[in-house]
C-alpha cells in the first residue's frame, strides 16, 4: 500500500494482517470456514492468502468482508478497530436484505455513520500524507440508506443486479431483427408483471410439486430423501433426547432416518447420517439449524 515516507505501515496497529505467519494462519482459517456454510452459498471460498493475487472471485471477496472475516479477525485485529469494521459489515447486511422496515433504516444509517466518523479519525486522522485513505466509496457508504429509502434495496439497484437481469430478459429474445426493441418490450413486460404481483401477491403463490418421496409435516417443514429402509430402536445420546421429549410415561418409538429436511425459509439442512459419509472438505456443514422458540 502505498504510504508516505514519514509514516511508516511498522507504526500501523491496524496492520494485524502483514506478518507472513498470522496471513497464513489467517487464510487457512477461511479456506477451513468454507466446510461449515450452507451450499446456498455455492463453492466453497478458497485460501486467500494463497489466491487473493490469482483470480479470487468477487463473490468469494464478497462472502469474506461480510461474513468470514467479523468472525475471523476477532481478536487478530486491535478491538476498536474490529469493533468499527463490525459496524460497516452489520450496516451492509441491514440494507442489502430483500425487505428493510423503517426501524432497520434508521439503525443502518447510525451504524454506517459511526463507521464513517471513526473510519476518518482510526485510519485517516486528518493527516495530510493519508488523504488517499478515504476513497470515493467511504462517503458513499453513509448514502446507502438514503438511496434505499428512494430506490429499494441495494440488491436490487446495484450493478451485478443489474447485468443478472439483462442478462435474463436477452436470453428471451429469440428473433435477430431488432434486437434492441425486443429487450425493451421484454424490459416493459417483466415490470409489468412484477407491479401486478406486487399489488396481488396471491398470484404468486403457485403450489410447487413435492419432490418423489417426500413427507410433507406441515408449516414449511418437508422431509426429503435419501430414507432408511427399515426402522430402528435409538441408542445412546439419541434415545435419551426422544425418551426426555415426550416425557416420562412414553415408550420410546422406532425410527426411520431421513436424509434431509426442507425448512421454511427455503434452506435444506442435512442429517449427519449422511453427511459423515464424505470426508470434512467434500461437505457443506448443514446439520447446524437455529430454533426460535
Amino acid at each position: 500500500m502505498d504510504h508516505a515516507a514519514s509514516d511508516d505501515p511498522e507504526h500501523w496497529p491496524w496492520a494485524a494482517l502483514a506478518d507472513e505467519e498470522v496471513w497464513r494462519a489467517h487464510g487457512d482459517a477461511v479456506k477451513h470456514a468454507g466446510c461449515y456454510l450452507l451450499t446456498s452459498y455455492d463453492r466453497k471460498p478458497r485460501n486467500i492468502a494463497e489466491k487473493i493475487n490469482t483470480h479470487y472471485k468477487t463473490w468469494e471477496f464478497q462472502l469474506y468482508i461480510f461474513a468470514l472475516a467479523p468472525i475471523l479477525l476477532y481478536s487478530v485485529l486491535p478491538t476498536s478497530y474490529w469493533a468499527n469494521y463490525c459496524k460497516l459489515v452489520c450496516g451492509f447486511q441491514i440494507v442489502c436484505q430483500g425487505k428493510l422496515t423503517m426501524a432497520q433504516l434508521v439503525d443502518a444509517h447510525a451504524l454506517l455513520c459511526s463507521w464513517e466518523h471513526e473510519f476518518e479519525l482510526t485510519y485517516y486522522q486528518l493527516l495530510e500524507e493519508r488523504i488517499h485513505f478515504v476513497h470515493l466509496c467511504v462517503h458513499q457508504v453513509v448514502h446507502l440508506v438514503s438511496e434505499a429509502i428512494h430506490k429499494g434495496s441495494p440488491i436490487c439497484t446495484a450493478q451485478w443486479t443489474m447485468e443478472c437481469t439483462i442478462g435474463n430478459l436477452s436470453e428471451q429474445i429469440w428473433q435477430p431483427s431488432k434486437p434492441y426493441a425486443n429487450l425493451s418490450c421484454e424490459g416493459v413486460r417483466q415490470c409489468q408483471v412484477n407491479s401486478l404481483l406486487s399489488i396481488m401477491p396471491e398470484l404468486d403463490g403457485l403450489p410447487t410439486r413435492l419432490p418423489n418421496g417426500s413427507l410433507d409435516l406441515g408449516d414449511g417443514y418437508i422431509l426429503l430423501r435419501k430414507r432408511s429402509k427399515h426402522s430402528s430402536l435409538p441408542r445412546g445420546d439419541e434415545a435419551t433426547a426422544l425418551s426426555q421429549f415426550p416425557g416420562p410415561g412414553h415408550v420410546l418409538p422406532h425410527i426411520k432416518k431421513w436424509a434431509r429436511l426442507h425448512l421454511p425459509n427455503g434452506q435444506i439442512a442435512r442429517s449427519a447420517w449422511r453427511q459423515l459419509l464424505r470426508p470434512p472438505e467434500q461437505i457443506h456443514m448443514s446439520r447446524n439449524v437455529k430454533c426460535i422458540l
